[in-house]
């Protein structure tokens, strides 16, 4: 029976990971996208997650037809999962064709650090951002086989990614400990640092009180102490998609004073508002209540 469940989570990883979404790669994007819009009817795919995701969703906002918005959070993950295949096999034209830009990006000559968050899709804004100019160092986190399903596949996925990743920024990934040193390091030498503000606040001692929700909650802060004491803007980006169309809007805001005593409140304002608008996006819905402290 042991080797049935390892088999049959290998097997579901190799279809949502790499079957499904590649086939992407020998598609033009507007049938791929209706490919990925077919397969995400399955409600087999990304079950647990997108269970626990719709669970924890109907907590905090009106999610409407519970079927629609599993199908729209399926497709965005397939969506998700299909960029890394596309960022390894599409030149910088695809960003003409398929991301129409709302905003510039700000110092491109100069070291900055880059702000996106757990929302839809990020891989081609890291690709949009390098291909105005500046290198950028992601920080991104470790994972195990086991925080990655206890699957062979998905773990070997996660690397790959973590390395296209890097390619896409063009420069190495800061990984903890010693993130801080790094970043300051690669904002020395001109380059920008971007990381993901909305990782749950259990997992940082770099969190401070601000207002989610209408209610007491916590964001953290790390990147804008990067920003601060570097002495460097912050720049917040975000890459959406049209369920629609699969057509992506890239929003970039900023130069933005990291001195500022509201920003750390306007970004998480920012975030939160990023969700309302498109829920389906978010991935890290299951660890919401880590946000939020007591009243």
């Amino acid at each position: 029976m042991a080797v049935f469940r390892w088999l049959a989570v290998e097997i579901r990883c190799l279809l949502e990971l790499y079957l499904l979404p590649g086939l992407c790669v020998v598609l033009p994007w507007s049938l791929g996208y209706r490919w990925l819009r077919l397969c995400a009817r399955w409600g087999w795919l990304f079950g647990p997650e997108w269970r626990a995701a719709l669970a924890q969703a109907r907590q905090w906002i009106d999610v409407g037809e519970e079927a629609r918005w599993a199908h729209a959070y399926r497709t965005c993950r397939l969506v998700d999962h299909a960029d890394f295949w596309l960022s390894r096999t599409r030149s910088r034209r695809w960003l003409a064709r398929h991301v129409d830009v709302l905003g510039n990006w700000p110092r491109t000559d100069a070291a900055a650090v880059g702000v996106f968050f757990h929302w839809c899709a990020g891989m081609w804004a890291v690709r949009a951002l390098h291909a105005a100019g500046p290198s950028a160092a992601v920080l991104a986190g470790r994972f195990s086989r086991r925080s990655m399903g206890a699957s062979w596949l998905a773990y070997l996925y996660g690397h790959l990614r973590l390395a296209e990743l890097a390619r896409a920024g063009g420069r190495p990934l800061i990984f903890a400990p010693g993130s801080v040193r790094q970043a300051r390091a690669e904002l020395a030498a001109g380059n920008w640092v971007i990381g993901t503000p909305d990782v749950p606040p259990t997992e940082t001692r770099l969190a401070r009180p601000v207002r989610l929700w209408g209610r007491p909650a916590r964001f953290t802060e790390g990147l804008l102490r990067i920003a601060r004491e570097a002495g460097v803007p912050v720049v917040v980006f975000t890459l959406g998609l049209d369920l629609a169309s699969g057509r992506r809007d890239l929003r970039i805001e900023g130069p933005l004073d990291p001195q500022d005593p509201a920003l750390l409140q306007r970004i998480a304002s920012q975030w939160e508002a990023l969700i309302r608008e498109k829920p389906w996006g978010f991935t890290l819905w299951p660890m919401m209540p880590a946000y939020f402290t007591e009243d």
